[in-house]
């Protein structure tokens, strides 16, 4: 007998495998011929429920999932018992029509919307790798890559925020939330997840992730008691004759090191305050080893590396004595450099060459990241340490040295504070100092904090000697 109204059903097309190695879920209208569209969602065999047409409990966000094909197979019954009810005749493919987007059954995966963004805006690298961030955080709070748009809660983002701040740093949170925000929205304009879902609506990320404060720094006293801590830790002896402690080498290789985590600290001050990244991709061949002598006649070694910023291209050269400090920082990856394709520093590689992430720029910001972020922890527990020490210094004497301010540690804090190392000693000049760390004179600023202490201002008066 013949079908008088179409048969509208959800199925798995399990003739069809993904990638991933799951099966479409599709929407199958049969009147006369047989037409589907994709719902945009996937599943094995043993996950869906054939009689039911949905799928099974155990499936991640399967709740979710079933809500939204669901839906869409009752928007296309619907416009069936329209058309019969107007006397009109139809086929599948004007009941499949997506021309109108209340008819569409695109992904309300988070990462398919996401991935549909980038490519429709065609981002740049850099800023797709912070988009790629905040998904993998995302992923690991929600404990599932398959997590979808309408699972962003205000409640649960605001765990996610309060859990990142007490990881990273200001900053990233806010750079994090502002691309969640972004996929967000996108979705709203797509009509996939609706504007009062919106999970920044009320919870306002910028005021509970302030922007990270640029002007943080370690002031010099601070730097050079980080100085000592490290000499302490893996050195014994004088300036003039000392040795590495034993064990002390071989830890320092280690990457999760406590030892690491200091020395990446000060190799980054000791590089004129270059960024991470730019210590993490120095190479045996960004340094010469020479000698220089003095207008008293006195020679010294110097470490003289020569790279460029991996974030403007322009050149950095800095000039670093082979004192007792520069050689335990370098000397031990200098001597094993060969293991990992000439890397100075084992970040981007290991000893056996390979690769801790895929071998592209954005695989290796990623390794550098996360050694950045492992530093900045470490360090706040070693600077925790310093600043006990400080603290019983100034009840015993009741002098008022100054403290770290662990709370806005972060690595990107060495660029501010060497700018702030070299202002505060004799001869120096903003010029220089632009010259140094690889900007121009006009826009070193960014890295120079206005003098806000009584005694910072007396001594800097003082100075000009009139």
């Amino acid at each position: 007998m013949k079908v008088q109204s179409a048969v509208i059903r959800l199925v798995l097309r399990t003739n069809k495998t993904l990638a991933n190695g799951m099966h479409p879920i599709m929407l199958r209208v049969s009147f006369g011929y047989m037409k589907e569209r994709s719902t945009g969602y996937c599943c094995s065999a043993s996950d869906w429920d054939k009689k039911a047409e949905l799928v099974k409990a155990g499936f991640p966000h399967a709740v979710e999932i079933n809500k939204i094909i669901t839906d869409f197979k009752n928007k296309i019954i619907a416009r069936r018992f329209q058309f019969e009810l107007m006397g009109k005749k139809y086929t599948p493919e004007m009941l499949l029509d997506d021309n109108r987007l209340e008819f569409s059954a695109q992904s309300h995966v988070y990462k398919d919307i996401m991935e549909r963004m980038i490519s429709e805006k065609q981002l740049d690298k850099s800023t797709i790798a912070h988009y790629n961030y905040s998904y993998n955080r995302l992923a690991v709070f929600l404990g599932t890559e398959h997590f979808l748009v309408n699972d962003l809660t205000e409640h649960r983002m605001l765990r996610f925020i309060k859990g990142m701040l007490e990881e990273v740093s200001e900053g990233t949170v806010h750079t994090t939330c502002a691309k969640i925000a972004a996929v967000c929205n996108y979705a709203v304009s797509l009509g996939l997840l609706p504007a009062e879902d919106y999970c920044f609506n009320k919870l306002k990320y910028a005021k509970l992730a302030k922007k990270a404060n640029r002007k943080a720094y370690v002031d010099k006293d601070n730097m050079l008691r980080i100085r000592d801590y490290y000499l302490r830790l893996m050195t014994t002896g004088d300036e003039e004759h000392w040795t590495f402690r034993p064990g002390a080498e071989k830890r320092l290789l280690n990457r999760h090191s406590l030892e690491f985590a200091v020395c990446f600290w000060l190799a980054m001050f000791k590089l004129n305050g270059s960024a991470p990244i730019d210590v993490a991709l120095l190479k045996e061949e960004n340094l010469e080893i020479r000698h220089f002598t003095d207008a008293n006649g006195h020679s010294d070694r110097y470490y003289c590396f020569d790279f460029k910023r991996a974030k403007t291209g322009i050149d950095v050269r800095p000039r670093i004595v082979c004192d007792r400090l520069a050689r335990a920082i370098f000397e031990p990856f200098l001597q094993t450099c060969h293991l990992r394709d000439g890397y100075i520093f084992p970040i981007i590689q290991n000893n056996k060459h390979s690769l801790r992430h895929q071998p592209t720029y954005e695989g290796q910001k990623r390794a550098v990241q996360h050694i950045a972020h492992a530093t900045s922890v470490k360090m706040k527990q070693v600077c925790g340490e310093i600043n006990s020490v400080t603290e019983d210094y100034n009840r015993r004497t009741g002098q008022h040295l100054p403290l770290i301010d662990v709370a806005s540690l972060s690595c990107y804090n060495m660029r501010h504070s060497f700018a702030m190392a070299y202002l505060s000693s004799p001869g120096a000049n903003v010029n220089s100092l632009a010259s140094l760390m690889a900007r121009s004179p006009n826009s070193i600023g960014v890295y120079i904090t206005q003098l806000n202490k009584d005694h910072d201002l007396i001594e800097s008066v003082a100075r000009i000697g009139i």
